[in-house]
């Protein structure tokens, strides 16, 4: 019998803004960050009001090569004292996708979606020239008023610092929360504190530790043919490091599509020092092995998996949004091109995405975030995308898991959206919730792989020689050459789900259904999610 009194206490919702306390780690990267403060922001009449946001200060994303586009968003550049300045990218993918031989139709499609950025430059560049600092945020609302087709004027957007994980301060471990970024992505917990929702983040309690590994490594299913086809999970994050368990006949590493690479080339190094703190000190970054730990999770989910890694964040986390969107969309190419026939891609049916940002406009449809085009039509390719639900304890939508809280286009999957459990079936403190929350996986306390050669400057707070001569020592708190550590995050949840559910594709496979036409890579994909026990129905 279950007294009053041992009843988990039930409290009414207190709205929270994760961002209030942004940015440590935004702040100090190499991008100019800023935060969008409502109480100051300019607003355009009808328009709800924004919500705090960290933005990139000197660039915008621009969708798409529209003529109007590009004409409204010159004019108020030039108004302001600036120009635009595009990357290189925007003529170089254009170029790609004209050479890309795919039908009209698809090109047409992808181009509709395809994102690139505007750095903006004073006019005047003289060496001794003196200027204020561009308002980025006022410029897109001058932009959004200037531009004459209504149509038009959701294809400018910010650009938002991509992290990977909200936790406690990486480098004071002082404050609980500092990551409440737009990209909160793999949320690994990596602080001090011991009360509340950062307790997570302690050794002993669910934060990053060494363990050992006793077990045998996953193995295939053994009742299934060796020529069945394989499910292609990709994981967008930090790379995957050297393990037994992740060797090349399970992990396809450093992805191209028409010779172009997607990401940054994989880990020369497991010890990938960012900061002057990192490389001065030798510490570990908040991140590191982070994408190898979600590849062990993949592989003890699905042991017959096959992992595309996707490396695009370094051991600190961050990334411009720009790079993340054109890594995703690179991708849908390759997906499409494998979709004609082009043998040198293999079909992707999993995305596993440890990442997500807080818009400023989540009411307003008419300014989604640009990155739900690419997700949408890496959808229509039949790729289910798997997105962790973020671990600020907020309500507040995040994206990309908040657009699993809206109905997708016939023939498109939908986003599912997952949240952490605790080891007793508990939902984890951390985890942030909402109706577009379908579903939750483990995500505390959970075991994987780490890189067998990441090893820190921190030691064993004993070390000794015995009387025979052997050497005794406490635990290394960041030696990691076992392979195998503790973490918690929504970021380890989401790939525990896309493990899920590339077994189940597999059962799909294993039966014979293996066309690979995106309407029937839908209907199988739409059946193995309905297999995926969830928490409510989408």
């Amino acid at each position: 019998m279950v007294r009053d009194a041992d009843r988990p206490r039930s409290h009414p919702a207190i709205p929270s803004e994760p961002v209030a306390g942004l940015s440590a780690r935004a702040a100090g990267s190499a991008s100019s960050s800023r935060v969008l403060d409502p109480t100051v922001a300019y607003q355009v009449q009808g328009q709800p009001a924004p919500r705090p946001t960290v933005f990139v200060s000197d660039s915008l994303l621009v969708r798409g090569w529209h003529p109007d586009t590009q004409s409204a968003l010159e004019t108020v550049t030039r108004r302001a004292g600036f120009r635009l300045s595009w990357e290189d990218a925007r003529t170089t993918d254009r170029a790609l996708l004209a050479g890309s031989g795919l039908p009209p139709a698809r090109l047409e499609e992808l181009e509709a979606v395809w994102v690139t950025r505007a750095r903006l430059v004073p006019l005047d560049d003289r060496d001794d020239a003196v200027f204020p600092p561009i308002d980025t945020w006022r410029l897109l609302q001058t932009y959004r008023t200037v531009v004459t087709d209504p149509e038009r004027r959701s294809d400018v957007a910010l650009e938002h610092p991509a992290e990977l994980g909200i936790d406690p301060a990486p480098y004071t471990g002082s404050h609980p929360y500092t990551g409440s970024h737009p990209y909160t992505g793999s949320h690994p917990y990596t602080g001090s504190h011991s009360v509340g929702l950062s307790q997570y983040a302690v050794a002993g309690s669910g934060g990053r530790q060494p363990v050992t590994w006793l077990g045998a490594a996953p193995e295939p299913d053994p009742t299934l043919g060796v020529e069945l086809r394989r499910p292609l999970v990709a994981i967008i994050d930090s790379g995957v490091g050297e393990h037994p368990w992740l060797d090349e006949e399970h992990v396809l590493h450093d992805p191209t599509v028409l010779g172009e690479p997607i990401g940054i080339p994989s880990l020369q190094q497991e010890v990938d020092a960012d900061s002057d703190t990192q490389r001065l000190v030798g510490e570990l970054g908040p991140d590191a092995g982070h994408g190898t730990f979600i590849a062990g999770l993949i592989r003890q989910a699905c042991p017959d998996a096959l992992v595309l890694s996707v490396r695009l964040f370094r051991d600190n986390g961050i990334v411009d949004e720009a790079d993340l969107l054109r890594a995703l969309q690179l991708l849908a190419l390759r997906q499409l091109l494998a979709l004609s026939g082009d043998q040198r891609y293999p079909l992707l049916d999993v995305v596993s995405l440890s990442l997500g940002y807080y818009h400023e406009q989540p009411e307003d449809s008419a300014f989604d975030p640009l990155f739900a085009g690419p997700l949408a039509l890496l959808g229509r390719c039949g790729v289910a995308v798997v997105a962790s639900a973020g671990n600020d304890a907020t309500d507040r939508p995040i994206y990309p898991a908040a657009f699993a809280g809206t109905t997708p286009p016939d023939g498109t999957l939908p986003v599912s959206a997952v949240g952490a459990l605790n080891p007793d079936g508990t939902v984890a403190l951390f985890s942030n919730d909402g109706p577009w929350v379908r579903y939750l996986r483990p995500g505390a306390g959970l075991v994987s792989t780490l890189p067998t050669t990441l090893d820190g400057s921190m030691e064993a707070t004993n070390r000794l020689v015995g009387r025979l001569g052997e050497e005794r020592s406490a635990i290394d708190p960041d030696d990691f050459r076992s392979g195998f550590a503790v973490w918690s995050g929504t970021s380890f949840s989401a790939p525990v789900f896309a493990g899920q559910l590339a077994r189940a594709l597999l059962q799909s496979f294993a039966s014979g259904d293996t066309d690979p036409a995106p309407e029937a890579a839908f209907d199988r994909a739409t059946a193995a999610l309905a297999t995926m026990p969830g928490r409510r129905s989408p």
